[in-house]
């Protein structure tokens, strides 16, 4: 298996990851800068999706791209733990998308709701995320 494979899958899991973060941050930098979440028409709101959008499409792209370096001893250092959490964010990257999609609809019915299981799924993706990369980059100890 070449380098440059192993590379690109590092590099597409690190871009991932950081979108991942930009996306997180905008919502939780208008609630500190105004005390209240943003309403569905506003720019935040819409510049969350985007980025969210981008940070969904690399998180897809990541784990495909890791398969064709699985051959090499450096893309399985983080063993079965390391696949595991990157299996758990992939799973809740799949259900938060569904999620963020559906929000998106001014007459969606228990928002509420929506909203608090939007929060857990990116919870459990960013904390998920962190394992996985910790993981990777220590080894299975």
């Amino acid at each position: 298996m070449s380098d440059s494979t192993v590379l690109f899958a590092r590099l597409s899991g690190w871009f991932a990851a950081a979108l991942l973060v930009l996306a997180a941050s905008v919502p939780l930098v208008h609630f500190v800068l105004r005390r209240r979440r943003a309403v569905l028409e506003s720019t935040w709101v819409s510049t969350h999706v985007a980025i969210g959008m981008g940070a969904a499409g690399a998180g897809f792209l990541h784990p495909l791209v890791a398969l064709l370096a699985l051959g090499s001893p450096g893309a399985i250092g983080g063993g079965d733990l390391g696949l595991a959490f990157g299996g758990l964010a992939f799973m809740m990257l799949l259900a938060h998308t569904g999620l963020g999609l559906a929000l998106r609809d001014p007459k969606l019915k228990r928002r509420p709701n929506a909203r608090r299981a939007h929060l857990t799924t990116a919870s459990i993706i960013l904390a998920s995320v962190a394992a996985h990369a910790a993981f990777c980059l220590l080894g299975d100890a």
